[in-house]
C-alpha cells in the first residue's frame, strides 16, 4: 500500500507500461511461493524484483517508497544490470569452455557480483590460480576482499596470511568501501551458519563483526549479540533468540531515556535546517524550498522494538515472555507512534487474554494508518475477530 501512492503516478505508471511486463504478487498469489523459492525470497515482501525474459533476476529493491523518484532509480539500476547480464551469457560461455585466465575470472566475478550473484567458489578458484607472489600484491588483495570473501574460505585465508600487506591497502579505501565490504561478508557468512546450522561459525561471524568496531567496544559488543540473535532466529532456535533477545533489548533499547533521544533528534532537525541553504524567491514570485533528508532515532527505536517484540508474539505463547513483548511493544510507541507497533501491541495483548486493551491498542493503529491515507481494511477485519 506504501508503494501503491507512487504506482499511481501517471509518469511512473507510463514508464513501466513501456520497459515491463509488470505482475503484482501479494499474498494471495498462487505463483508466491514458486517465486519465493526461485529467488530466494522468504521474507514478507518481495519489493522490487527486476526479471529478464530467461528468469534471471538482475535487481532487487526489497523496499516499499511513496517516491515516484526511488523507483525510478532502481528501473535505472534495473536496466543497467540488464546490460551485464548480456554480458553474463558471453562470459559464462567462456567459462564452460575451460577458460581460466586470472584477469578473466575477475571480469567475470565483477559482473555476477552487480548481479547480485554468488562469487564464492569463483573467489576460492581464483586465489588458487592466482601466481603465489601476486597474492602479496595490494591490488590483488583488494579485489579480494571486495569480492567479499566468506569467513573461514580459503580466500579469507589468503588475506589474513598476507595481513601487513593487506591492512595497509585496506585502510587506503574510503570508509564507506569498508563498511560495505564488512558488511556483506557478515551477511553471506552468517546465512552460511544458518543454512548449515552451525553455531559454532555463527560465533566466529559475530566475533568479526565484533571486531570491525574498532575503538567502540561497546557498539561492537551490541553487533556481535545482534548477529547471533540473527542466527537464533533464521535456524529456528526458539529458546535461544527468546533468552538472548530479553537481554539483548532489555539492555540497548528499554535503558534509553525516550526524552534524550527526541531531544537528540530535536536538535539534529534543528543542524540541518541551519546547514540548508535558505529559502529564495524566483522570477515568478513562487517561493523554493529546499528540503533535507532526515531519518530520526525515535523511529529506529521503535522499528527494532517493535520487530522483537512482533517476533516474540508468534514464536511463543508463554506469559513472561508475552508481557515482555508487551513493554517493548509500549515502549516503541513511547518512542514514536506507528501503525504497525500499535498493532502488535494489540496482538499481543489480545495473545495475553487482555481482549479490552487489545482492542483499544488496534483502534489505534486504525486511526494512525487513516491519517497516513493508507487503507485500513486489514486491521478492520483483524478489530472485528478481537471483537468477538
Amino acid at each position: 500500500e506504501v508503494a501503491d501512492k507512487a504506482f499511481s503516478n501517471k509518469e511512473l505508471y507510463e514508464l513501466l507500461q513501456e520497459t515491463f511486463i509488470c505482475i503484482k504478487i501479494n499474498a494471495e498469489h498462487p505463483d508466491r511461493d514458486k517465486v519465493a523459492s526461485k529467488y530466494n525470497k522468504k521474507e514478507g515482501s518481495f519489493g522490487s524484483l527486476f526479471i529478464t525474459p530467461e528468469e534471471t533476476l538482475v535487481h532487487h529493491y526489497p523496499g516499499s517508497a511513496t517516491l515516484v523518484k526511488t523507483y525510478k532509480e532502481h528501473i535505472d539500476k534495473a536496466l543497467i544490470a540488464a546490460g551485464e547480464g548480456l554480458k553474463l551469457d558471453i562470459l559464462e560461455t567462456q567459462y564452460k569452455s575451460g577458460f581460466r585466465e586470472p584477469l578473466f575470472l575477475e571480469s567475470y566475478m565483477l559482473v555476477k557480483k552487480t548481479l547480485g550473484l554468488d562469487t564464492d567458489s569463483l573467489l576460492d578458484e581464483y586465489v588458487k590460480l592466482v601466481p603465489e607472489d601476486s597474492l602479496k600484491s595490494k591490488r590483488t588483495l583488494l579485489f579480494i576482499s571486495q569480492m567479499s570473501p566468506l569467513i573461514g574460505s580459503h580466500a579469507e585465508y589468503q588475506l589474513r596470511k598476507n595481513y601487513y600487506i593487506f591492512i595497509e591497502a585496506w585502510k587506503m579505501q574510503p570508509n564507506n568501501i569498508r563498511v560495505a565490504t564488512n558488511n556483506r561478508i557478515v551477511y553471506k557468512s552468517i546465512q552460511k551458519a544458518i543454512r548449515e546450522k552451525d553455531e559454532i561459525y555463527a560465533y566466529k561471524v559475530a566475533d568479526f563483526r565484533r571486531r570491525t568496531y574498532e575503538g567502540d567496544p561497546k557498539a561492537g559488543q551490541k553487533a556481535y549479540e545482534y548477529e547471533m540473535l540473527k542466527y537464533y532466529s533464521g535456524a529456528n532456535d526458539t529458546l535461544n533468540y527468546l533468552i538472548r533477545s530479553v537481554y539483548y533489548y532489555d539492555n540497548n533499547f528499554m535503558t534509553v531515556s525516550v526524552d534524550s533521544i527526541k531531544r537528540k533528534d530535536s536538535l539534529t532537525m534543528t543542524e540541518l535546517f541551519k546547514k540548508a541553504a535558505p529559502q529564495q524567491i524566483d522570477s515568478t514570485k513562487k517561493t523554493i524550498r529546499k528540503t533535507i533528508a532526515f531519518s530520526p532515532s525515535t523511529q529506529y527505536y521503535n522499528r527494532e522494538l517493535n520487530s522483537a517484540a512482533s517476533a516474540f508474539s508468534k514464536m511463543t505463547n508463554e506469559p513472561l515472555y508475552l508481557q515482555k513483548a508487551i513493554k517493548w511493544a509500549i515502549r516503541a510507541n513511547d518512542f514514536f507512534e506507528h501503525y504497525n507497533s500499535y498493532n502488535t501491541l494489540a496482538q499481543l495483548y489480545y495473545k495475553a487474554g487482555k481482549k479490552e486493551e487489545a482492542i483499544r491498542a488496534q483502534e489505534k493503529a486504525i486511526e494512525i494508518k487513516k491519517k497516513m491515507g493508507f487503507d485500513t481494511k486489514d486491521l478492520e477485519k483483524e478489530l472485528a475477530g478481537m471483537r468477538k
